[in-house]
């Protein structure tokens, strides 16, 4: 089992739509996927159409109850992929960990019954934050996944990402960056040229291949799921499979 966390501390990068359209795409590879909702804006769950106010148990209730397991949090979606939801009571998590024995490791904790549970993937969607969850995800995570826009103000928040995943690789040996996904790319402009240049001149084989196109039917995935789903021949649908099977090589060489 690996688990990726999907993170960068810029709201809007495609950091959710990212987590749900690969998890659908390793899903119709065959992969045993689940889903995990850390963001207390619990956008991947609406994503998923399920309602955050529906469940009694989620993410915040494995950070406030230490003998609750986490397969008590996980819930079927429509589709082949499983997911632990999350909820606007998350956004007070954020001030009670701050008190916590080993507060940067309570998920690590609970994560690790997830090894027995048979999932080949466990994808995190992190909240646009610098906090303790967000450090709590990385701790929790094998690989870490940075969806950065391609916009000139998206890179300036990249290198304050990785300095606090070097931090975290302090406690968590096992946590590497897997690569930088670039999103709402757009080939006409300069711009999206100019970061792409920029991003792949730093971090070059680090920068995944894929790009993910500015496509406006992207923002219809909170309503209607997975774009692989309603559209399966859009260039972003057919992006996302793309970059899910660069990433499972891309983790295959690792494994080398």
């Amino acid at each position: 089992m690996i688990k990726i966390a999907f993170g960068l501390q810029k709201g809007g990068v495609g950091k959710t739509t990212s987590t749900i359209s690969t998890g659908y795409a390793l899903a119709k590879l065959g992969k045993r996927v689940l889903l995990v909702d850390s963001d207390p804006q619990a956008n991947l769950t609406s994503s998923c159409l399920l309602d955050p106010r529906s469940f009694n148990l989620n993410i915040y209730d494995l950070f406030k109850k230490g003998s609750l397991k986490a397969s008590n949090a996980i819930v079927k979606t429509q589709w082949d992929f499983d997911l632990i939801p999350s909820s606007i009571v998350l956004a007070s998590a954020e001030v009670e960990l701050v008190s916590a024995f080993q507060r940067e490791q309570v998920l690590a904790e609970k994560f690790q019954e997830l090894e027995g549970l048979g999932y080949d993937y466990v994808l995190t969607d992190s909240p646009p934050s610098l906090g303790l969850l967000t450090v709590n995800v990385l701790a929790a995570s094998d690989r870490v996944v940075m969806p950065v826009q391609c916009q000139l103000l998206s890179i300036m928040g990249l290198q304050a990402f990785i300095d606090v995943v070097e931090l975290v690789q302090k406690i968590n040996r096992t946590l590497r960056i897997s690569g930088v996904l670039l999103t709402m790319y757009d080939p006409r402009t300069g711009v999206s040229r100019e970061v792409e240049n920029n991003v792949r001149e730093i971090l070059g084989d680090l920068v995944f291949d894929t790009r993910i196109g500015n496509f406006t039917a992207l923002s219809n995935i909170p309503r209607r799921g997975p774009i692989q789903v309603w559209e399966p021949k859009h260039p972003a649908s057919q992006q996302y499979n793309a970059f899910a099977e660069e990433l499972i090589n891309r983790l295959e060489q690792e494994s080398h």
